[in-house]
């Protein structure tokens, strides 16, 4: 990765409402970087591959709170959306 972006911790240990987006928002930056930088990773998280990178970035999560599950869910729907808003830039 580029740059070591601070994950957040969810707000609580256990399930509540709102936690998914709260996953999806603490590993945002770290995508966009990733996929600035690799994207081959990107293209792996799309279709489920965790690759090395993905693998750190998600036990990082994991050190932070989230649970693997969690973090992987949430890279691999970050990769689908940088490359969707990729894409409309040539629509």
């Amino acid at each position: 990765m580029v740059e070591s972006h601070i994950i957040s911790a969810p707000r609580h240990t256990s399930g509540y409402p709102g936690r998914q987006a709260d996953c999806l928002a603490a590993l945002r930056p770290a995508v966009a970087d990733l996929a600035a930088s690799s994207q081959d990773s990107v293209v792996a998280a799309m279709g489920g591959e965790m690759t090395g990178e993905l693998l750190t970035l998600a036990h990082e999560a994991q050190g932070a709170g989230w649970s693997f599950d969690e973090a992987r869910e949430a890279i691999e729907k970050l990769a689908r959306e940088y490359e969707g808003a990729k894409g409309t830039i040539f629509d």
